[in-house]
C-alpha cells in the first residue's frame, strides 16, 4: 500500500537512506513547490529518475556534454512523436539514429538521477509517497536498450556525490533552499484517477516504461508515471519495528516497544539548524558504520541522523574502501564505527574484525575509528585501544540474557549520540570549515571592494570588534566595520570614513612596512589616542592588526579586538592564509579590471 508523509517531518535524505537500508524495491515520488520528481529503487538501489524540471532531463544533459546536437535531439523527439504506441524512449531512439555512444548513454542516466536528487535535497516543504513493491526483481532483469547495461547505483553514492554538488550549488547561490508549502495537494486528484494496469514479465514483477526514468524524460506534456487510489500515512514508527522485529526477534514485547518509542522520539526531534556550527562541520565529516549487527546499524543512522551528521553504513568488506575512498575525494572526513563481533559470522568474528581494522588503520592513519564491544571481550577491547582506535563502547550483550537489554541499549544510544556530537563539534575543526566555507566564497568575487568585506567578516568570526582600514599615503581611512557601532549580529556596517595619521614609531606602521600581522598588547598613541577615541576601548588591551597585502603593498589593515569580552586563544595562521589568499584573488581581480579598460576604444579628440 503507497505511503504519504511531509517533507518537513521527514526529509527526503532521511527517507532515501531508509529505503536503501531496508533494501525496499519501490517507487519514491516527490511533489513540493518548486517540482516534482521520482526516484525508483531496486532492493535499495536507485535504478531511475524523472524530474518535471525541463532542464533535467536526458536528452537535455546529452546536450550539454556536448555528446549530441540540438538538431539531433529535435530530430529524437520528433520520431518519439510520430511513433504512436511504438515509441521508444529518447534515449533509445538517439542511440539507433543519432550514434550516441553507450558510456555516453549510461552517464547521462546517471547523471540524471543525481541531478533529481540534488533538487529534492532543497525542497523543505512537500509530500511524499513511497509505493513500495515487495517482490525482487532478479539479477539478469533488464529494460535499457540491449546497447545498455542495466543501471543499480549505490543509493550511499549517490548521496555522497548530490550532497557536495548540492552544498556548491548552495555556496554559489544557484539553489536556493525552498520552504514555500504547495498551494495545492498533488495527492488529492489521485482517488479520481484510474491507475493504468502495468505490464509483466515472464517472472511476474510490474514494469512499464517509466521504470527506469527513460519513457517520458524528453517529453513535452509531461504524464505522471504513477496514481494512487488509496494513501497511508507514513510512520517512521513501523520502519524502526520492522528492523527491530528482524534483527533482534527473541526479545520480549515490551522491550521491543522500548526500543520502539525510544528511536520514535529521536526521529520526531527537531534537527540542528542548518547554520550552526555543527551542521557546517557535519558538512565535512561523516560517519560510516561496518557491522552486520542491522539493529545496530539502523539505530546509530537514526541518532546521528536527527544531528544532522552524514552517515552511511554497510556490512560488506570492499563496499567499506569504496565509501571511505569516495567520501575523502568529496574532501569529507570519515569516522570509522566498527561494529562487535558476531557469533557464527565469518566476517564479523573477532579475527576477521581485527584484521580489516588493522588494514584501515595502516592504510588510513588520519581516520579516527571507533570500536564496539561487549564488556566480557576484554582482550579484544584492549588489542583495539593498543591497534590505536579512538575509543571502545561498551555494548549491552542480549545473548547473556539479560533482561534489561532495551534499557542498557537506550543508555548507550544516548551516552554514543552526546560523545559523536563532541566529536563533530571539534573546536579545531569548526575553525578549518570556517576558513573553508570562507575561501569557497572569496572564489565567487571579483571586487576589491567585496574581497576586503570578506576578510572583515572572517575576522569577525573570531573577534567582537572589527573594522577596516584603508591605508592612504599618510592616514588610514576608516571603512566598513561590524560590532562596533552595531551588535555584530547586526551584519557588516556603513563605512565610518574618519581618518587617522600613520605615526612614524607605531605599530601601524610596522605592519605596513613588515607586511606581518601583529596580535598581542601594545602601548601605543596610534591605538589608544587616535583610534580608541572614534571607535571606544575594548576591555582587554588585546587586539589585531591583519594587512590585506596586494601587488606586494598593503592595501588594507583589519584592525579587531575582543571588545567587552576577555581576550582568547585565536588561530593567526588560519587569518594569515585565508588574508593571503584574499590578496591573490584581488591582485587578479584588479589586473582583469585593468585588462579590460585597455579593450576600451579610446575616443578620438
Amino acid at each position: 500500500m503507497p505511503l504519504t508523509g511531509e517533507l518537513e517531518h521527514l526529509p527526503i535524505v532521511d527517507v532515501i537512506q531508509l529505503i536503501h537500508s531496508t533494501r525496499k524495491s519501490g517507487t519514491l515520488n516527490v511533489y513540493s513547490h518548486n517540482g516534482e520528481g521520482q526516484l525508483v529503487f531496486n532492493n535499495g538501489y536507485i535504478i531511475g529518475a524523472t524530474h518535471s524540471s525541463e532542464k533535467i532531463k536526458v536528452g537535455q544533459i546529452l546536450l550539454a556534454n556536448q555528446a549530441i546536437s540540438q538538431q539531433c535531439l529535435d530530430k529524437a523527439l520528433e520520431i518519439q512523436e510520430i511513433s504512436g504506441e511504438n515509441r521508444k524512449p529518447v534515449i533509445a531512439i538517439l542511440l539507433d539514429n543519432c550514434g550516441v555512444s553507450k558510456e555516453a548513454a549510461f552517464k547521462a542516466l546517471e547523471t540524471l538521477i543525481e541531478m533529481t536528487v540534488v533538487e529534492m535535497i532543497s525542497w523543505v516543504k512537500g509530500v511524499f509517497t513511497l509505493d513500495v513493491n515487495e517482490v525482487n526483481v532478479s539479477d539478469d532483469y533488464r529494460y535499457l536498450p540491449e546497447q545498455l547495461q542495466a543501471i543499480s547505483l549505490d543509493t550511499q553514492m549517490v548521496l555522497l556525490d548530490a550532497l557536495r554538488i548540492y552544498d556548491e550549488k548552495v555556496h554559489s547561490g544557484e539553489i536556493q533552499i525552498s520552504d514555500e508549502p504547495l498551494q495545492e495537494n498533488p495527492l488529492e486528484q489521485f482517488e479520481k484517477i484510474a491507475a493504468p494496469e502495468p505490464e509483466t514479465t515472464a517472472d511476474g514483477i510490474e514494469v512499464s516504461e517509466d521504470l527506469l526514468g527513460l519513457a517520458d524524460l524528453d517529453k513535452v506534456e509531461r504524464k505522471k508515471p504513477y496514481v494512487f487510489k488509496v494513501l497511508e500515512v507514513f510512520d517512521p514508527a513501523d520502519i524502526h519495528r520492522q528492523v527491530i522485529d528482524k534483527a533482534i526477534p527473541h526479545i520480549k514485547e515490551m522491550e521491543k516497544e522500548k526500543l520502539v518509542n525510544f528511536l520514535s522520539g529521536i526521529s520526531s526531534l527537531p534537527r540542528a539548524e542548518d547554520n550552526s556550527p555543527l551542521m557546517a562541520v557535519a558538512k565535512s565529516q561523516a560517519v560510516i558504520i561496518f557491522t552486520g549487527d542491522e539493529f545496530l546499524q539502523h539505530a546509530i543512522m537514526t541518532v546521528c541522523k536527527k544531528e544532522g551528521i552524514l552517515v552511511f553504513a554497510t556490512a560488506d568488506r570492499d563496499n567499506l574502501d569504496n565509501l571511505i575512498n569516495q567520501a575523502r575525494l568529496k574532501q569529507i572526513e570519515p569516522i570509522l564505527i566498527f561494529g562487535q563481533p558476531l557469533a557464527n559470522n565469518e566476517v564479523f568474528s573477532q579475527a576477521q574484525l581485527v584484521d580489516i581494522r588493522a588494514q584501515k588503520i595502516t592504510q588510513y592513519p588520519q581516520i579516527a575509528i571507533i570500536q564496539l564491544a561487549y564488556p566480557v571481550e576484554y582482550n579484544f577491547s584492549l588489542q583495539a585501544l593498543n591497534d590505536g582506535c579512538r575509543v571502545v563502547f561498551p555494548l549491552p550483550d542480549f545473548s547473556a540474557g539479560n533482561e534489561n537489554f532495551a534499557t542498557l541499549m537506550i543508555e548507550f544510544f544516548n551516552t554514543f549520540q552526546t560523545y559523536i556530537c563532541n566529536c563533530f563539534n571539534d573546536e579545531q575543526r569548526l575553525q578549518f570549515i570556517k576558513l573553508r566555507n570562507s575561501l569557497a566564497a572569496l572564489r565567487l568575487l571579483n571586487k576589491a571592494s567585496d574581497i576586503s568585506v570578506l576578510v572583515l567578516q572572517f575576522a569577525s568570526e573570531l573577534f567582537e570588534r572589527t573594522l577596516t582600514l584603508i591605508v592612504d599615503k599618510s592616514d588610514l581611512i576608516a571603512e566598513r566595520s561590524a560590532g562596533i557601532i552595531a551588535n555584530k549580529d547586526n551584519g557588516i556596517a556603513a563605512p565610518m570614513k574618519f581618518r587617522i595619521p600613520i605615526l612614524s614609531n607605531s605599530i601601524l606602521r610596522e605592519v605596513i612596512d613588515s607586511k606581518k600581522l601583529f596580535f598581542g598588547t601594545r602601548e601605543d598613541s596610534n591605538i589608544t589616542e587616535l583610534l580608541y577615541p572614534e571607535i571606544g576601548s575594548p576591555t582587554d588591551g588585546t587586539f589585531l592588526l591583519l594587512p590585506l597585502i596586494s601587488n606586494d603593498k598593503v592595501i588594507t589593515i583589519t584592525y579587531a579586538d575582543f571588545g567587552d569580552f576577555k581576550a582568547t586563544k585565536i588561530p593567526t595562521d588560519y587569518l594569515e592564509f585565508f588574508t593571503n589568499q584574499a590578496g591573490v584573488v584581488m591582485e587578479n581581480a584588479l589586473l582583469r579590471k585593468l585588462h579590460n579598460s585597455s579593450k576600451q576604444p579610446k575616443e578620438i579628440s
